[in-house]
């Protein structure tokens, strides 16, 4: 069955290439993606092409590794904010339709750029300030899951699909899905195990970042699942500032997405003009507040907790209907 990424942006089996394989990140995360089954076809460093890591041959630039890798359609990027506008530029030019952008503290003028420039080239782009993401059909981009061996055992094959702006949440929300006998509040008020040893499992994560111009949206990403048929519910974490929760909720106002969405909001105590947490979770008009994002995705079906351990139980809820 194909991944999520066949629904994101038509592609089957990822072939990637990592901008900085042979910086200390990059050869570490290298290690971990291949672990979990990522097809890492090449690297990318400028100035240090000829060179070889752990079996993977770097390259210049991304132009000469398609050349040389034609089946390159993805790629990775730990390289500095500053360098991230052009290197990602570098990419969409030769060709490669799918970019993680893990780098924070990337300028927003340059992350407008890159956006209109994914729009031009049609590629897509999940970040800036992304732990990245992961399938259960055996890839992920990023950071996520810390070693392969972990990742294996934590993220397991199911029926929730997993969108997140922190990157510590696409974590523990898509993790905690894969955990037989879970324990957690109940709607009843009690607390206990909230599925027994059949846990609901994961479709997907992807962590869309925390910043004010992402390049893949919460509704981007909800389009993807709603068309993934092994995706039952669609499980969000959201907050203040942007107006991603406002188009996810127009959306399933419209019927355009039609699975269950549990969303949990977070900023509830954050006030407009301050930066909390995240830079795109800042207020900037009331549309983007915790009062009237909760109303809008209410009134379109969506179900809103205030407690991340109150997302399980409302997953488990509709998966038993």
């Amino acid at each position: 069955m194909a991944g999520i990424l066949k629904y994101l942006c038509n592609i089957d089996t990822p072939q990637v290439l990592v901008f900085g394989i042979t910086g200390r990140q990059g050869k570490s995360r290298s290690r971990l993606m291949k672990g979990f089954g990522t097809r890492i076809a090449a690297g990318c460093t400028p100035g240090k092409g000829g060179q070889e890591v752990d079996g993977v041959p770097v390259y210049n630039t991304p132009a000469e590794a398609v050349q040389n890798h034609p089946e390159i359609n993805s790629a990775v990027f730990f390289v500095p904010a500053g360098a991230i506008a052009r290197a990602a530029f570098d990419a969409m030019d030769a060709g490669i339709k799918f970019l993680v952008l893990t780098a924070d503290g990337v300028a927003t003028q340059d992350s407008i750029k890159i956006k209109e420039k994914a729009a031009e080239t049609g590629s897509m782009c999940l970040g800036p300030n992304t732990v990245g993401m992961l399938d259960t059909d055996g890839y992920l981009f990023g950071l996520i899951g810390g070693k392969a061996s972990w990742a294996k055992k934590n993220y397991l094959p199911g029926r929730v699909g997993v969108i997140s702006r922190s990157g510590g949440l696409s974590q523990l929300l898509a993790s905690f899905h894969c955990r037989p006998f879970l324990p957690g509040p109940r709607p009843d008020g009690s607390f206990g195990p909230l599925w027994e040893e059949n846990y609901p499992g994961l479709s997907a994560v992807l962590c869309v970042g925390g910043d004010p111009v992402p390049g893949i949206t919460i509704l981007d990403a909800a389009r993807a699942f709603e068309a993934d048929p092994r995706t039952e519910v669609v499980v969000v974490y959201a907050e203040t500032g942007t107006t991603q929760e406002n188009d996810l909720a127009k959306a399933i106002e419209d019927g355009e997405i039609t699975k269950p969405v549990v969303v949990f909001l977070g900023g509830k105590f954050t006030q407009a003009g301050v930066a909390q947490s995240h830079a795109g979770a800042m207020i900037r008009n009331e549309s983007e507040t915790y009062t009237v994002k909760k109303r809008v995705l209410e009134k379109a079906g969506a179900l809103v907790v205030d407690r991340p351990d109150s997302v399980f139980a409302a997953t488990s809820g509709f998966l038993t209907r």
